[in-house]
C-alpha cells in the first residue's frame, strides 16, 4: 500500500449546518475494479479533511492485490474521528461495498457512528428542475462551471490500474504515469466534493424557509419577489403553462398567471342551504324561507355556491383559505388577490413555497 497526502488550496463552497464544524466533516471516494465486492478489488480510498493550517487530502492505494486491508483499516481509523461522511452516490454504491469487503475480512467496522450525506441523493429530486442531463458527478461539475484535468471514467481506469500492477516493478517512465492517472482521477473526485456541495443550495430552495420581499400584480400575473435562505452559484429558471421561477445567487422572483373570470365558493355545509336555478346560486335556509318553494330545490355539494368575479392564483393544495373552483370536482383552487393577500407577508410566504413545491 502507498499513502499520498497533499494541503489542498481548495475549500468546500457550502455551508452546512452551523452546528457543524469543519473539522467534523470528511469527505470520502473510492476506487475499484468492478461493482460486484466478491470478485473485484478496491484499490483507492481517497478523503479530505480539515486541520487547523486548512484543507488536505489522503489517498491510500493498492500497489498490489494484497493491500485491500490496509487501505480498510486505514479508512476506518480515520473515520472514527468524524461526525459527518460527505460523499456521492456513496449510500449507493461505495459504503455498501465497503461493508462486503470488510465482512470478507471479518473486520467489524460500520457507519453506524457517522451521519451520511449523500450529495447525489440530495440533488435527485430536482434534476428535472435543473435541466440536468443525468446526476453524474462531472456532469454536476460542469453545471458549476468547475474544471478537471482527468479525462477517464472509473470503468476506463479499471485496465489502467490492470497495465499497472503487471509494469509497476519496472519503474519506468509509463509506470510512473499510470499511477499518476489512476491517483488524479480520485483526487479530483474527493477535491471536486468540495466544489460540488455547491449544488445542494438548490435543494435548499426547497427545504429552508423563504421570504416574499414583494408582491405586485401586473395585467397578467402576480411578481413574487423572494428573498432566500441560501446562496446559487448559478443563474437557473423554470416554469409550466402558469408559473415562471428565476433565481440567482440569493434572489429569485416567481410569476404566476392570473385567472381572471368567475369562480364559485363552495360551502361546507350545503344541508343548510337552497339552490335557486336561475340564479344559479346557493342562499342559506334562513333566507330561503322568502323564496317561492317553485324557484328552489334543496342544495346539493355540488351546486352549493355563490359566484364571485374577479383576479385569482391557483393552488395546487388546499393551503390558503378561503378559495374558489371552476367547478365542485376540481382539484385545483383558487385564492383572491385581494389587498388582504397582498399585504399579508405569512400568507404570500406560504404561498411562495407552495408553488415552488409545485414546480419541483
Amino acid at each position: 500500500m502507498q499513502i499520498f497526502q497533499k494541503k489542498l488550496e481548495q475549500s468546500p463552497n457550502y455551508l452546512f449546518d452551523n452546528k457543524c464544524k469543519k473539522s467534523d466533516i470528511l469527505y470520502f471516494d473510492i476506487e475499484t475494479t468492478g461493482f460486484s465486492p466478491e470478485t473485484t478489488v478496491l484499490y483507492l480510498i481517497g478523503c479530505v479533511y480539515y486541520l487547523e493550517d486548512g484543507w488536505h487530502s489522503i489517498q491510500w492505494f493498492a500497489d498490489d492485490r494484497n493491500s485491500e486491508l490496509k487501505i480498510l483499516e486505514s479508512f476506518f481509523e480515520l473515520l472514527k474521528k468524524y461526525k459527518i461522511l460527505v460523499h456521492f452516490n456513496g449510500d449507493g454504491f461505495d459504503i455498501p461495498y465497503i461493508l462486503k469487503k470488510c465482512k470478507q475480512y471479518h473486520l467489524d467496522f460500520s457507519f453506524e457512528n457517522i451521519e451520511s450525506v449523500d450529495i447525489y441523493k440530495k440533488i435527485l429530486p430536482y434534476k428535472r428542475f435543473l435541466k440536468l442531463e443525468n446526476l453524474k458527478q462531472k456532469t454536476i461539475e460542469k453545471f458549476l462551471d468547475m474544471k478537471r484535468d482527468d479525462k477517464y471514467s472509473g470503468g476506463e481506469l479499471i485496465q489502467i490500474y490492470g497495465t499497472y500492477l503487471k509494469s509497476r516493478y519496472q519503474n519506468n517512465v509509463e509506470d510512473k504515469e499510470l499511477l499518476h492517472l489512476l491517483l488524479l482521477h480520485n483526487e479530483e473526485d474527493i477535491i471536486g466534493l468540495l466544489g460540488v456541495t455547491a449544488i445542494l443550495n438548490y435543494s435548499d430552495i426547497f427545504t429552508k424557509d423563504i421570504e416574499v420581499t414583494c408582491a405586485s400584480l401586473m395585467e397578467e400575473e402576480l411578481i413574487l419577489n423572494i428573498h432566500l435562505a441560501c446562496n446559487l452559484p448559478k443563474r437557473i429558471s423554470f416554469g409550466n403553462d402558469s408559473c415562471y421561477f428565476i433565481a440567482y445567487k440569493e434572489n429569485a422572483t416567481i410569476k404566476i398567471k392570473l385567472y381572471k373570470n368567475e369562480l364559485k365558493f363552495f360551502y361546507d355545509n350545503y344541508k343548510d342551504y337552497y339552490y335557486l336555478p336561475e340564479e344559479d346560486t346557493a342562499i342559506h335556509k334562513s333566507v330561503a324561507f322568502y323564496v317561492d318553494k317553485d324557484f328552489r330545490t334543496r342544495a346539493k355539494a355540488a351546486n352549493c355556491y355563490s359566484k364571485k368575479t374577479g383576479s385569482f392564483v391557483p393552488q395546487y393544495e388546499e393551503i390558503l383559505t378561503p378559495y374558489f373552483k371552476i367547478d365542485y370536482f376540481d382539484k385545483i383552487t383558487y385564492v383572491e388577490t385581494t389587498d388582504e393577500f397582498m399585504a399579508n407577508k405569512e400568507q404570500l410566504n406560504q404561498y411562495a413555497k407552495h408553488i415552488l413545491i409545485h414546480m419541483k
